[in-house]
């Protein structure tokens, strides 16, 4: 898990077999008092973490063993919101204190042989890729680890993202109230559409083929809603057996 309250950046490695803590892996000299450290992905096989700084815009990259922490793509327009795009929910512009809300890179998605990356700014339908021994590499140059990146072009808003075993990509799509996927072949397909999404967020895939959401409702809080809260509850986490299990 990570923590992103107060500038407090740290990545925690918890043993649920011991509920201990067993690593704690800070980030004070690599991030600014303005980033906003959100999703991350832990490739087990290579001991590397990825995570997305979604205030400023970046990948940040841990290598577990060493406890080496590095932010890369920081400058590029991959990890950047496009200023051309106007995000609407619930049939308004999102806005926060009558300001548009523009998030950078955010949702991340590592394949399952965690030879890719994808990600994505939280507030535009834009979509990219990147080989992750490309953000592996200290020594690569940043110029180089730039011209990796595969620009996949739009295809629908989202909070996180996730991949399954047969190279699927899903995501949130949060305008919609839907959960949709992009195939291999970067084709987009409505999976199920609902009134319950609101606003899915984080997800995860069991070993049984499931997929399970989370819905953080945050287009119903007081701050994009002129000071009304409207959401509901209790939160929800739903699931649903994969469409290709």
């Amino acid at each position: 898990m990570e923590q992103v309250y107060d500038t407090s950046f740290k990545l925690v490695k918890f043993n649920l077999t011991t509920d201990t803590i067993e690593e704690v892996y800070r980030f004070d000299d690599v991030l600014s008092n303005k980033s906003y450290i959100n999703d991350v992905r832990v490739d087990t096989q290579r001991n590397v973490a990825y995570l997305t700084n979604s205030n400023e815009g970046g990948i940040v990259v841990v290598n577990l063993e060493t406890g080496t922490i590095r932010e890369v793509l920081r400058h590029h327009h991959s990890v950047k919101h496009d200023p051309s795009f106007t995000l609407i929910v619930d049939g308004k512009e999102f806005k926060k204190q009558g300001q548009p809300v523009h998030l950078q890179s955010d949702g991340i998605a590592l394949t399952p042989d965690g030879e890719w990356l994808y990600y994505k700014p939280l507030t535009d339908t834009k979509l990219y890729r990147i080989r992750t021994e490309f953000l592996r590499n200290e020594a690569l140059p940043e110029d180089q680890r730039q011209a990796a990146v595969e620009d996949l072009g739009r295809f629908a808003v989202t909070d996180g993202m996730i991949v399954d075993k047969n190279g699927n990509l899903y995501l949130g799509d949060y305008q919609n109230y839907k959960l949709v996927r992009i195939t291999p072949a970067h084709k987009l397909e409505d999976v199920v559409s609902d009134d319950r999404l609101i606003w899915p967020d984080s997800y995860a895939i069991s070993t049984d083929d499931y997929l399970y959401i989370s819905c953080s409702q945050i287009n119903k809080q007081p701050d994009y809603n002129e000071g009304e809260n409207k959401r509901t509850t209790p939160y929800a986490i739903y699931r649903m057996k994969l469409p290709d299990a």
